[in-house]
């Protein structure tokens, strides 16, 4: 049977259990996915806090940060299984970031942004590091799931996602655009990861939020 989360502690546990039983130093890599907007950003940053406070040296890598230039993500001619595979450069943040953690337990280098919607620099140096959380959409692909030593799957509704990428600025400026977007590329490419890869199946385990009687809960 599926383990199912409900809140970042119980995340925590488990991981620090797999940290505790590592019969190596290199550092352990895990990854928690789900769709875009599905709320993979908050839990990852909620396990991590709750991970450091019990001594693990954890280090986070964020897909948008590997997402590919404007011309490619948003082109007008892409399908749906266009931007499922070129969105994002997986194949480079394996080849760059992930193998030479998963090798060498270190790792120094930088991906460069410079014709995206937010132009950026990341600079990555990784030593000493006990546990990776990488978080993105369609990181549970079958030809990455060898890479990872625990993987989580987001759950989310198509509704709840939309709101919080339109909660994100730098993700459009139009609300038009935005939709058109969205309903266009984003969520009929889930559906397509959802049937190709069947990621929730592949995952170790499934997070899903818990219901917060209030409306403060973090989006």
């Amino acid at each position: 049977m599926k383990t199912v989360f409900n809140n970042a502690a119980q995340i925590k546990s488990v991981l620090r259990d797999l940290h505790t039983q590592k019969g190596s130093s290199k550092a352990k890599i895990i990854a928690i996915s789900g769709i875009e907007g599905g709320g993979k950003r908050a839990i990852t940053k909620k396990v991590a806090q709750a991970l450091r406070l019990e001594g693990i040296s954890v280090a986070i890598v964020h897909t948008d940060d590997w997402e590919a230039c404007d011309s490619v993500r948003f082109n007008v001619m892409n399908s749906p299984e266009e931007y499922y595979l070129n969105a994002y450069r997986l194949d480079e943040m394996v080849e760059q970031l992930i193998l030479p953690l998963k090798l060498f337990g270190s790792v120094q280098t930088s991906v460069h942004l410079e014709d995206v919607l937010n132009p950026r620099t990341v600079d990555y140096n990784f030593e000493d590091i006990d546990i990776i959380l990488i978080e993105g959409p369609y990181l549970l692909q079958s030809a990455y799931l060898d890479l990872y030593d625990y993987s989580i799957w987001v759950e989310s509704d198509f509704d709840a996602a939309f709101t919080r990428l339109d909660n994100q600025v730098d993700i459009e400026q139009s609300q038009e655009a935005l939709v058109n977007l969205f309903e266009g590329l984003i969520k009929p490419a889930a559906q397509y990861h959802i049937y190709t890869d069947d990621p929730q199946g592949s995952a170790n385990s499934v997070y899903i939020e818990e219901q917060e009687n209030d409306d403060k809960s973090e989006q």
